[in-house]
């Protein structure tokens, strides 16, 4: 009788949380595209929107690509290689690095973001918040920055 309920109750457990495992909901492992909101640190007023595409691999590895910023401005930087990680449920956070160019394209620098995200329980949208590191050439920090992002799941 035991090994009985034992079974029903397993089979339940399996037919309840498949379609949630299937769905994707509450996992980062994907591609997403990502509408970046670059703040003020100390205000959090809005300075500048960036367009984005981020892979989150089943490895912890990440590409991303950023194209443009608001307003339609060609993006002067090359894509981004990053590591993700998960923290709990739906929490992970995520640090990907860039590199910068000059309006004749010429290097810059880089960029080192950090973003702790939100996965909604559907699985479809994150939200995120963190930090942007700027570098010159020579490896010296030259700013900070701030920004939130919203996500949808493309893939």
């Amino acid at each position: 009788m035991k090994t009985g309920i034992r079974g029903a109750l397993a089979a339940l457990l399996v037919l309840t949380f498949t379609p949630l495992l299937a769905s994707g909901a509450g996992k980062l492992e994907g591609a997403w595209n990502v509408n970046v909101t670059v703040r003020i640190c100390a205000t959090g007023q809005p300075v500048a929107t960036v367009y984005r595409m981020i892979t989150f691999a089943d490895d912890g590895v990440i590409q991303e690509f950023a194209a443009f910023f608001n307003p339609l401005n060609p993006a002067l930087r090359g894509p981004g290689q990053g590591v993700w990680s998960h923290l709990a449920n739906g929490n992970y956070s995520y640090d990907v690095q860039f590199f910068r160019l000059n309006a004749d394209f010429t290097l810059a620098g880089w960029n080192r973001e950090h973003r702790e995200v939100v996965v909604d329980n559907s699985g479809t949208a994150y939200t995120a918040t963190g930090t942007a590191e700027i570098y010159d050439l020579n490896g010296n920090l030259l700013t900070t920055g701030c920004a939130t992002e919203t996500a949808t799941r493309l893939f």
